[in-house]
């Protein structure tokens, strides 16, 4: 075999270039350097590093490859190799770079953090946290280990673990990185005020970040203030004009109010920006759809995800083009595309989530109130208290949304959107160290007194500047906890939402829910109508225990016969008619960010098309109907199944 040796006069040409600090003088010789099969390793690397403080990443990755395939395997060439590589997003090959290093070379607090990013990219969390550890046992001041470590924990739903690093990382390094992980896990456990307390604070200290302006954006419209949220977001674009995911949040805070010719302006510029981002690919299919160009949007849907593999990014735009074939009358494609997207959405699912947890708490709820009523005295009335509590329960998909906008539009009501203030009173009684719902049966009338004036506090930051005689918590599922609000809130009333169990079950399948415990039994039809029995038996047990002042409205009825329907809500209520409820949808658009899955439709008038849909898919639905039988028979729906 002929052994191919660069010349002595290239050789000196290469060493004089390196020694210059000027790469340009090397590459006319990098093929020769390519293709040598006796060169010193060393030279190779020297190049490589050039290249990198220069930019040229590609061209040092090529450079070092070669070193590492000529047979070196020095530890710097394997780290930088591995850096380089995660800077250009291909985190396997960084991995396969640090995997093989010597254990010693590992727990270096640097390498550590490489292999952590590396396997945080691979979607492999828990590794990740574990090589962020290692790093920490050597350097436990390092502030980027313990953000990093934050945000693997936030990843595997650990959430006081990742508090309690992200804290760490921004009291010991105050960076930008740090700040809005932080937010960001604020955000997830339904804090979105924390989350904008602690951006405005980062940006008093530099108010010219784009990054912070963008996550305050994510923030305040998770906090319900659209005008916060599109002025965040348009100082973003404004400071980064290439913040793709600014971009597409201003077209998605368009698309919640109706405005779509604006929303499509926006998501164009970012889908030229970045083809492959997924939040604006997914507008752009979900506009498309709006529009009713279904070709259009399964064609952006398709292109886009033949791409993809990976579940975590692919599951948003299964759940959009499932929604495009759902739109276009094909129920067969529909149904396929849903159960890949639910598939997709499990297998990008925290492993640490615990779907039986919902099943378990709602046991616990139905065994207390069948067996022990907990006492309930009336706390005293207080003038200044603030508007009469009414909660707006049911199922996800009922039609609540509809019902709430419906509400709002009166003058005399204000509807506060899924804020988790229950969840909230339910949080205080894990810390303080007692089990919920057992706890029920031991408070206190002082603890009532508390809690009442603590649920009064946080309901006040969203109402309006003008009395209303009513304030609404519209969260559905707080259906299960009608117990713990009638022990805060004797006097409270409610309306429950009801539609057909077919449809809900079928609807929330349908859903791209954010996955947590409750939610995560709505990636099977089976799953979901399960839930849904078990949701309503509590219901149930709390009709016979304690009999709550409620009203049932039915969406069917309310789609039907609008107006009769909310004079008989108003008449419930003892409130004077008000036209502005059957023009609810005009009230919607000038209302800012709805915090539900139904913002786009209850921008437009009462539409039918959600009626019986369930029947188009009777091929999945028919054994999740006898499943039902009980509760279709229960909620009058029955009388429907023999009009058919």
């Amino acid at each position: 075999m002929t052994v191919r040796r660069l010349s002595p006069k290239t050789l000196s040409a290469v060493d004089r270039a390196i020694s210059a600090g000027d790469p340009a003088l090397a590459r006319p010789h990098y093929r020769a350097l390519m293709a040598a099969t006796s060169l010193p390793a060393g030279m190779l690397y020297r190049l490589a590093m050039l290249e990198a403080r220069t930019g040229a990443a590609d061209t040092a990755i090529r450079l070092l490859e070669a070193a590492r395939a000529g047979g070196a395997a020095d530890p710097d060439l394997l780290v930088n190799l591995a850096q380089l590589k995660l800077g250009r997003d291909d985190p396997a090959g960084a991995y396969d770079c640090l995997c093989i290093l010597p254990e010693s070379a590992r727990a270096h607090p640097m390498v550590a953090r490489l292999e952590g990013d590396a396997l945080s990219g691979l979607g492999r969390h828990a590794d990740a946290a574990a090589a962020y550890q290692t790093g920490l046992r050597r350097a436990p001041n390092d502030a980027t280990l313990h953000a990093n470590l934050g945000v693997a924990y936030r990843a595997l739903g650990r959430w006081r673990e990742a508090a309690r690093h992200l804290e760490t990382a921004l009291a010991r390094g105050p960076t930008v990185e740090a700040r809005v992980n932080l937010a960001g896990l604020f955000v997830d456990l339904d804090q979105a005020d924390r989350a904008v307390e602690l951006l405005t604070q980062g940006l008093a200290r530099a108010p010219g970040t784009g990054l912070l302006h963008r996550h305050l954006a994510f923030a305040a419209r998770a906090d319900g203030d659209a005008v916060r949220a599109n002025a965040a977001a348009r100082r973003a674009v404004l400071l980064v004009p290439g913040d793709v995911s600014a971009i597409a949040t201003v077209s998605e805070l368009a698309d919640n109010r109706a405005d779509l010719p604006t929303a499509e302006r926006w998501v164009g510029h970012a889908r030229v920006l970045d083809p492959r981002h997924v939040a604006s690919a997914q507008l752009a299919v979900r506009l498309a759809r709006r529009l009713k160009r279904f070709d259009e949007a399964l064609t952006v849907a398709d292109r886009w995800l033949v791409a993809e593999t990976t579940p975590a990014r692919r599951y948003p735009l299964l759940f959009e083009r499932a929604q495009v074939s759902e739109a276009r009358g094909d129920p067969v494609a529909a149904f396929a595309a849903f159960e890949a997207a639910n598939t997709a959405q499990t297998a990008a699912a925290p492993t640490s989530l615990d779907p039986e947890h919902a099943f378990r708490q709602l046991a616990d709820l139905g065994r207390l109130y069948a067996t022990a009523q907990p006492s309930v005295p009336m706390p005293k009335s207080d003038p200044s208290d603030g508007p009469l509590p009414l909660f707006l329960v049911g199922f996800p998909r009922s039609g609540t949304t509809l019902l709430d906008q419906v509400l709002d539009a009166h003058p005399d009501i204000a509807v506060v959107e899924e804020r988790p203030f229950i969840a909230g009173l339910i949080a205080r009684f894990s810390v303080a160290g007692r089990i919920y719902p057992e706890a029920l049966t031991e408070l206190t009338d002082a603890e009532r007194t508390e809690m009442r004036a603590w649920y009064r506090t946080q309901m006040n930051r969203f109402l309006p500047g003008t009395p209303t005689r009513y304030v609404v918590d519209k969260m559905p599922l707080n259906l299960v906890h009608a117990g713990l609000i009638r022990a805060v809130f004797p006097e409270a009333r409610f309306l429950l939402a009801l539609r057909h169990p077919c449809d809900v079950v079928l609807s929330c399948f349908m859903q791209n829910f954010h996955l947590n415990t409750w939610m995560a039994s709505f990636t099977t039809l089976e799953g979901a109508a399960r839930l849904y029995r078990a949701a309503l038996g509590v219901w149930e047990t709390y009709v016979d225990a304690f009999d709550p002042p409620r009203l049932t409205v039915r969406y069917e009825d309310l789609v039907d016969d609008l107006p009769r329907e909310a004079a008989r809500v108003l008449q419930f209520l003892d409130l004077p008619w008000h036209d502005g409820v059957t023009r609810f949808h005009e009230h919607a658009r000038g209302r800012g960010v709805l915090a539900t899955p139904s913002a786009a439709q209850v921008t437009q008038p009462v539409y039918r098309t959600a009626l019986a849909r369930w029947r188009r898919y009777d091929f999945a639905m028919t054994p999740i109907a006898r499943t039902l039988a009980e509760e279709i028979r229960r909620y009058g729906y029955d009388d429907q199944e023999e009009d058919q």
